[in-house]
This record gives structure tokens, sequence and C-alpha cells, in this order.
């Protein structure tokens, strides 16, 4: 009795094992498209916060922008069957970043560069700038 594997049965098991690896790693991508979203997510909203009057037409189209975008994103990020080692933590320092520069911006610039675009499109950059970042280095992982 053999109690060894074939040769031809290593080789067929070890190309299973490199298709399942690549299907993981091409599921695990889903951390760039959800970093890319929030990314442009937050440069909108950020112009929003700072070009959109009156205030309540602001705030309206904040949130009829801003919920819909967390709520989609979040249900369809709990769905994705596979991560990459360590996203979570990547994400947080995404988010972080991009939150603190957020609130700087909006602190910053409210009310004394309400409207002033030469500050709002810039800041909207800065703001967004973490999340992309985060999702090109995910994306070369």
């Amino acid at each position: 009795m053999t109690t060894g594997m074939s040769r031809d049965r290593a080789t067929s098991d070890l190309a299973r094992a490199d298709l399942a690896t690549a299907r993981v790693r091409r599921e695990a991508r889903w951390a760039v498209r959800y970093l890319t979203v929030f990314a442009v997510g937050f440069a909108v909203l950020t112009l929003v916060l700072g070009l959109v009057f009156p205030l309540g037409l602001r705030l309206a189209v904040a949130g009829a922008l801003w919920i819909p975008l967390v709520t989609g994103a979040v249900l369809w990020a709990k769905r994705r069957r596979a991560s990459s080692r360590g996203v979570g933590t990547r994400l947080g320092w995404a988010f972080g970043l991009t939150g603190a520069l957020y609130a700087v911006a909006v602190v910053v610039g409210t009310p004394a560069q309400l409207g002033n675009t030469a500050y709002w499109l810039p800041a909207a950059l800065v703001v967004a700038l973490p999340m992309a970042v985060a999702a090109r280095l995910e994306a070369r992982r």
C-alpha cells in the first residue's frame, strides 16, 4: 500500500491552491474601491459644506449625499468575503487622518472662508488625500 501522494496529484493540488489564492486576493481588493469612494465622498462633502448656500440647503445636500454613501458603502463592505491581512488597521488610519483633516478644514473654513473656492477646493483635496493614498497603497498589495 502506498502512503505517499503521486506527482500528478501533488501538481493538481498545488494548481488548485494557486487558483484559490488568486481568487482570495482578487476578492480582497474591495478595500481599494471602498477607500476611493470615501476619498471622493469626503472631497464632495467638504466642497458642499463650504460652497453651498444657504445653510438649510447646505445641510440638506450634505445629508442627501453622505447618508446614502456611508450606508451603501458599509453594507457593501460587510458582504465582502475576503480581506487582506491588516486592512482594518489601514482603514482605521485612513479614516482617522481624513476625519482629522476634515475637522481642521471645517473649523478653519467656517465661517471665515464660506463661499471661497480658493480655500475649499484645496481643502477638499487635502481632506481626501489620506483615503486616496491608502487606496493606492492597498492596490499595490
